[in-house]
């Protein structure tokens, strides 16, 4: 066990449950948890480093230092349970649920991982395996998921523990919150979501929860449906559980020889699944209202060396996992607008069950398992809460048992019944609580579900391809679009008002406003062309034809409660709080859990001196998210003072507060009450963007306060400052105007234009700069833009960043990497190996110097880094492993030439292994047919006849097995390129021309 406990934090909230004395406790404890940390915050922008996701998580930096070696380091652990169940929560990575325990078997039913390996999985790098994961906002191993978020915990009314955790998406600016109950009398962690997007915009919609449970040979999976997808939707779905070939998909035994694998299992309305591990009889399941959470995703490693090694690289001791992942949509590669100002919650369970084999169908009450033994009826029912109901069984609408299921949490009943009962006509019913049939039609959808690449040969397609691209923030191929299906069709009004929320999202307002503009002219009366018009007004600062259009958006049931909202923030910009109350009224009548509108509303009420109905807003706020800052806030602002201050600057806790502090102000700021946003910010952490928009919002009040702010702005260092938010432009550029001689206000600026995909406007910010900053990531930023455009340019910026701050190894490898990629090759080299001794620990510089020795074909000291080099790998790569081969293949090569063919043959030889110290294990049937057939090209000159022919076999058996088509052809071409073109091409070339004829046949080499 590498969890110690060390000491427990002075808070035990243990009560009485209402039932027999049963007690749900939950307290705060150190424990000393052996982690394998992570480090080295990336001071440039995510886009440098980790492209176009970069671009989708921007304003969130990468983590590029991971431990290879553990040690014990204290944490603060969240211990929640009852008689029955256990669970454990880190608020400090990303509010995971780390693991959870069945107490009379002290099995895990959610898998317990004992230690911490950060690994490069996530969006940002650092992740570890285990728990509940919850992710929301835009992809999986969401930005929160290693970092700190907001959590408090609660005892409830009804006896039950509580501890919600949650934190702001900063692309999106959506909150998300995760209660996580037990309650004190029944076998279950309950979890319940809020997520609500207070702004005025879609957002892009994905949720999904990645739940962990150990495989095992005996596993067998739960997953109601009769197809599964992938993320390629390109491969249409395939039957399950049971696969063309024959195997059995939901038992884990029957996925050897196969890669890693996503099944997105769907076809059936059902609201459980879950798991079964026959040898320890015992099982874990989910129930959720399948409206709720209809997506559900098993994820698991591949069985051969490829996947095995993640289990060393993930944990210690506690053996490899699985992903069971629940989701809102049906497959990760689809994701959803979430609408202005709306607000989504639903309710999940996990629990265990035990001694009944797999369940057939599960409720809150508990987990029922039916079979066949012989003419013998078995069942079996392992409750979950306190159970007294009539248990019958029925046989083609006849009753032929009946009996009483009386039992408390984690109890088992079984029954046998003599019967034989045709397959389709058994229904049992236990009370009102759940109700099983066997009929194996029961729950299979007959509506279509059809996952697709949408065409673009027609305009429809187009359009949908394009708001597909919208709703992933790929802004940029998402315009593109757009603008490509309003050539084709002028008065395509739906384009033409997302082509607007485009530029508004860009802060390009008048942009927007002449397509929201033409598409009001086509269609008068469209909501959506009168909501985003409003908004691009009100953006604008044009209040009456803001107010006009709203008034019209809100005549849609789509946009009547966010419109309301709108117009009710307008008012208060005019200082009309009469007025304004009565619309924010109405827009809470149409949406009871509009949190922004409420939060707005709370304000009204204090600016109306009303204070007990807005400290009832405020509680309501508070019952809604327990976790709304801006409510404790207001609480504040109402009655002033240390207590008040305190509950609610110590209730922020997550990883980048001044964000919070900066959100909060901001909100103020867009209702004209400056007066309350500066009040926001004097109690603000100390950091640049938050001084800037103190100087701004002081600039007419108090100009010498707003100077003397300004020229702390201006002082504070730029590292890790990344704003985002189009509400700052016009205070950088306010900034940059009023102190000239500050470059940091015109760089901020131009990270914003960049976040907003504006890349011109913020290329030109950048170019302002100059040569003034002494900030190695500014000129790392622009570089990266104009390297396309202007190599000369991005080599001198790239070569300022690099004489600025040779401390930092990510200066030296983006030079070397730009010096090779403009085949510099011996500039590249000689900068790779002087980093190499500065940086000898850093993985990617021992990458950089071994490609750096390759592309100057020195493959000996190539061969010589990577031999001694061992390589934490990101989830999914195989760079390094073909870089190996790239060494040794055209090591053999060069032998080749010499006529040795020997040394050539042992070379290729050792290219077919896959050492993993370099990240990568051997998958199940990899690709070595550029292996085979330089092997057979070296024993057909060696006067080895017999063994060519083995070589020239395996590449046609691998070749069969992939249906990779003609495989004479392809040896006609590979044939004659060895004959006519090899020895007169550099290793290097001969190697990716041989490479492009393998595609050519149908294949593709791992790794490329």
């Amino acid at each position: 066990m590498e969890i110690r406990l060390s000491a427990t934090v002075p808070l035990l909230l243990v009560f009485a449950g209402c039932l027999g004395g049963q007690q749900a406790t939950i307290r705060e404890e150190k424990q000393v948890i052996k982690t394998y940390p992570f480090s080295g915050p990336n001071p440039s922008p995510t886009r440098t480093a980790r492209g176009g996701i970069g671009q989708r998580i921007y304003p969130y930096f990468s983590f590029d230092d991971l431990s290879s070696t553990g040690a014990g380091q204290t944490w603060n652990v969240v211990r929640m349970e009852n008689p029955y169940i256990e669970a454990f929560i880190l608020p400090a990575e990303g509010g995971k649920l780390i693991g959870a325990v069945e107490k009379s078997t002290r099995q895990a039913f959610i898998y317990y991982n004992h230690v911490l390996k950060f690994r490069n999985i996530s969006m940002r790098g650092p992740w570890t395996s285990g728990g509940i994961e919850p992710n929301f906002g835009i992809i999986g191993h969401a930005p929160s998921t290693a970092s700190p978020v907001d959590y408090l915990i609660r005892k409830n009314p009804d006896g039950s523990v509580s501890c919600f955790v949650g934190s702001m998406d900063l692309p999106s600016r959506t909150q998300w919150r995760v209660q996580y109950t037990i309650p004190p009398d029944k076998a279950y962690v309950e979890e319940r979501s809020l997520w609500y997007n207070p702004q005025p915009l879609n957002q892009s919609y994905y949720v999904w929860m990645n739940v962990a449970e150990k495989v095992g040979q005996d596993l067998e999976v739960i997953l109601p449906g009769t197809s599964y997808i992938g993320h390629n939707y390109a491969v249409p779905s395939q039957p399950w559980p049971t696969s063309k070939d024959g195997r059995d998909l939901s038992w884990y035994k029957n996925h050897a020889n196969t890669e890693d694998g996503s099944f997105f299992v769907h076809g059936a309305l059902s609201d459980f699944s879950g798991g079964y591990w026959h040898d320890s009889d015992f099982g874990y399941g989910h129930w959720a209202l399948h409206e709720d959470v209809p997506g559900q995703k098993l994820f698991r490693w591949s069985l051969s060396r490829a996947g095995a090694i993640w289990e060393n690289l993930l944990t210690d001791s506690d053996g490899q996992y699985f992903e069971h992942q629940t989701g809102r949509l049906l497959d990760q590669s689809d994701t959803g607008f979430f609408a202005p100002y709306s607000a989504d919650h639903w309710q999940e369970l996990y629990f265990p069950y035990k001694k009944i084999g797999p369940m057939v169908k599960a409720t809150p009450y508990g987990a029922l398992n039916v079979r066949r033994d012989g003419d013998t009826l078995v069942l079996s029912f392992c409750a979950l809460q306190k159970i007294d109901e009539k248990v019958v069984v029925r046989a083609g609408g006849k009753e032929i048992f009946t009996d009483r299921i009386v039992l408390k949490p984690m109890e088992v009943y079984e029954k046998k019944v003599p019967a034989s009962v045709k397959k389709g006509d058994l229904r049992v019913e236990v009370g009102d609580k759940l109700s099983y049939t066997d009929d194996p039609n029961d729950g299979v959808l007959k509506r279509p579900l059809t996952f697709r690449n949408y065409e673009t040969s027609s305009v429809e397609g187009l359009y949908q391809s394009a708001e597909r691209d919208d709703k992933e923030r790929n802004y940029e191929s998402a315009l593109k679009k757009y603008l490509s299906c309003l050539e084709r069709e002028p008065m395509h009004v739906r384009a033409l008002t997302r082509v607007a929320e485009i530029y508004c999202r860009r802060a390009e307002y008048k942009k927007g406003l002449e397509y929201a503009r033409k598409a009001l002219d086509y269609v008068m009366y469209d909501p959506d062309a009168n909501y985003i018009y409003g908004i691009l007004s009100r953006r604008m600062d044009n209040l009456v034809d803001a107010k006009e259009t709203l008034g019209w958006a809100a005549r849609s049931m789509q946009y009547r409660s966010s419109a309301y909202s709108e117009l009710g923030g307008i008012y208060v910009m005019e200082g009309n709080l009469e007025r304004a109350q009565e619309y924010l009224k109405r827009s809470l009548e149409y949406d009871a859990n509009n949190v922004r509108t409420y939060e707005v509303l709370a304000t009204v009420y204090r600016l109306l001196k009303q204070p007990r109905k807005a400290q009832e807003t405020l509680a309501k706020i508070l019952e809604i998210d327990p976790l709304d800052h801006l409510a404790r806030f207001e609480q504040y602002l109402l009655e002033p003072g240390p207590a008040t201050l305190n509950n609610f600057k110590s209730m922020i806790r997550s990883e980048l507060p001044h964000e919070t502090y900066l959100e909060i102000a901001v909100s103020y700021a867009n209702l004209r009450l400056d007066g309350d946003a500066l009040r926001v910010l004097e109690v603000a952490p100390d950091q640049a963007t938050v001084r800037y928009w103190q100087a701004y919002l002081l600039r007419e009040k108090s100009p010498a306060e707003s100077r003397k702010a300004l020229e702390k702005a201006a002082a504070l260092s730029p590292y890790l400052v990344f704003p985002f938010r189009e509400e700052s432009i016009p205070v950088f550029q306010w900034a940059a105007a009023a102190q000239p001689g500050d470059w940091k206000a015109t760089y901020y600026l131009g990270l914003i234009y960049w976040g907003l995909r504006r890349g011109e406007d913020a290329m030109k910010m950048f170019e302002a700069c100059g040569e003034r900053p002494d900030y190695a990531p500014a000129y790392i930023s622009r570089a990266f833009l104009e390297r396309d455009a202007n190599s000369q340019k991005a080599q001198a910026d790239y070569e300022r960043a690099y004489a600025i701050d040779r401390k930092d190894w990510r200066t030296w490898y983006h030079l070397a990497s730009f010096y090779a990629g403009k085949g510099a090759h011996d500039k590249a080299l000689d900068l790779a190996v002087e980093a190499s001794r500065q940086f000898p620990n850093e993985d990617a510089v021992k990458v950089l110097v071994a490609r750096a020795y390759l592309n100057n074909g020195r493959y000996q000291d190539c061969n010589n880094v990577l031999a001694n080099a061992t390589i934490l790998p990101f989830e999914g790569q195989s760079d390094i492993h073909t870089l190996f081969v790239q060494c040794l293949v055209s090591r053999a090569m060069a032998d080749m030439k010499k006529g040795q063919y020997n040394q050539a043959i042992e070379r290729l030889e050792r290219s077919r292994e896959y050492p993993e110290r370099l990240g990568t294990g051997a998958p199940p049937d990899p690709d070595l047919r550029i292996q085979d057939y330089l092997l057979m090209f070296c024993y057909q000159e060696s006067g080895a006849p017999a063994k060519a022919a083995e070589a020239g076999e395996r590449i046609s058996a691998y070749s069969s097995r992939r249906s990779l088509g003609s495989v004479d052809t392809q040896k006609k071409q590979v044939d004659e390129w060895y004959r006519t073109k090899f020895r007169a091409q550099t290793e290097l070339n001969a190697l990716q021309e041989l490479s492009q004829l393998l595609r050519g046949g149908g294949g593709r080499r791992r790794g490329e």
